[in-house]
């Protein structure tokens, strides 16, 4: 089969998204997959492969090329079907991605397959697509199928109208790259040289520094933790992001930057030691899709903190597989470590539960498998 891909965003660049594609195309060889993407910088090539995609990149690198985007994809992938005729598109997410896939539908009658991944709220889409919305209802509306990575999702293109088709299918984890490797030698040495003394409780994020991932609220946390419960705690923060500033700001004004380490972006290859190394996941979540980084976590045996959002509860069940935190709350946050702390039998219940689950339901292999007879069912 030939496979049209749209994403807005595509490697260098990694996400959630990005990271899907790689690793069901990786795994399915046998199908000859073109992305068309956006050029986030001047600097990267034009035309090039990965893995088994074919990439072409649109745009010189400016701000304004994100928004030209689903009008220049299109009129690309016209050019493109000619020479290469494409069994269906596959739109990466139902914004610009699926704005492209749309539009190629009424341009030349390719179906296309829409896979929802975004993690954004409700109310920052409407935000963002109310003066078109009647083009943006019809992307969910005109998928031949779609892929949902949570049932949050799934319920979402219901409600935006979509009648069709709807498979859930989740990311899955690369167990490869995010397997237990530090002895607990290794682990004190980390330790040491990030300043971490032996008795003091570790957390981790690892995320974009944006409003939604409730990050703010993690770093107020460590005041209840610090100065009410009496843990001594260390949290690192792994990422970069529009609220960087702000947040390292934040930590200073509550006197606890000593206590908050900003290690900025970081490989993905990389990030496994660090939460390995670590004693608890947190991301207190505003709105969230699914949310890789707490399956990456689990599979490491670092139970998570997260809050009741989006496609989170899809995996995370209270004191089973996880510790629910409220939204907006640093105390509950905080209340949510001093369980794990203090109930040791609770702490490995929660880290031997949650490994076992992403090991058997979040392998990429899995999702490979269930993705290729939705490719099947596209071609028919």
């Amino acid at each position: 089969m030939k496979i049209l891909i749209f994403s807005i965003a595509y490697y260098p660049f990694v996400g959630g998204a990005e990271i899907a594609i790689k690793e069901i195309t990786d795994r399915l060889p046998e199908n000859e997959y073109h992305l068309i993407t956006n050029k986030f910088d001047a600097q990267w090539p034009e035309q090039e492969k990965i893995g088994q995609v074919y990439i072409y990149r649109l745009g010189q690198g400016k701000k304004i090329d994100k928004y030209l985007f689903p009008f220049r994809a299109v009129a690309y992938a016209v050019k493109l079907h000619r020479r290469i005729k494409f069994d269906f598109a596959w739109s990466m997410m139902a914004f610009y991605a699926g704005l492209a896939a749309l539009f190629l539908k009424y341009r030349i009658k390719v179906s296309y397959l829409l896979t929802l991944q975004s993690g954004d709220s409700d109310e920052f889409l409407r935000k963002r697509t109310w003066f078109w919305s009647f083009l943006y209802k019809r992307i969910y509306r005109r998928a031949k199928i779609t892929q949902a990575i949570s049932k949050f999702l799934a319920k979402r293109s219901r409600k935006e109208g979509n009648k069709g088709e709807i498979v859930l299918i989740p990311n899955g984890v690369d167990f490869n790259v995010f397997k237990n490797t530090l002895s607990v030698e290794e682990k004190e040495k980390m330790k040491s040289e990030l300043g971490i003394s032996p008795d003091q409780t570790v957390l981790i994020t690892t995320s974009r520094l944006a409003l939604k991932n409730g990050l703010d609220d993690l770093i107020k946390s460590m005041n209840f933790l610090l100065f009410k419960s009496g843990i001594k705690a260390k949290l690192i923060i792994l990422g970069t992001g529009p609220d960087e500033e702000e947040l390292k700001n934040l930590a200073k004004k509550l006197g606890i930057a000593d206590h908050v380490l900003f290690l900025g972006y970081m490989e993905h290859s990389q990030l496994p030691k660090y939460v390995e190394m670590s004693d608890i996941f947190i991301r207190p979540s505003l709105s969230e899709g699914l949310g890789n980084s707490f399956l990456e976590a689990m599979v490491l045996g670092t139970p998570i903190i997260g809050t009741e959002v989006g496609g989170i509860p899809d995996f995370l069940k209270d004191g089973e597989t996880g510790v629910f935190c409220k939204v907006r709350n640093p105390v509950s946050i905080g209340q949510a470590v001093e369980r794990y702390v203090r109930d040791k039998d609770l702490y490995q219940r929660i880290a031997d539960n949650g490994r076992q689950l992403v090991l058997e339901k979040y392998s990429w292999d899995s999702v490979a498998a269930k993705m290729k007879i939705i490719f099947q069912n596209m071609k028919r």
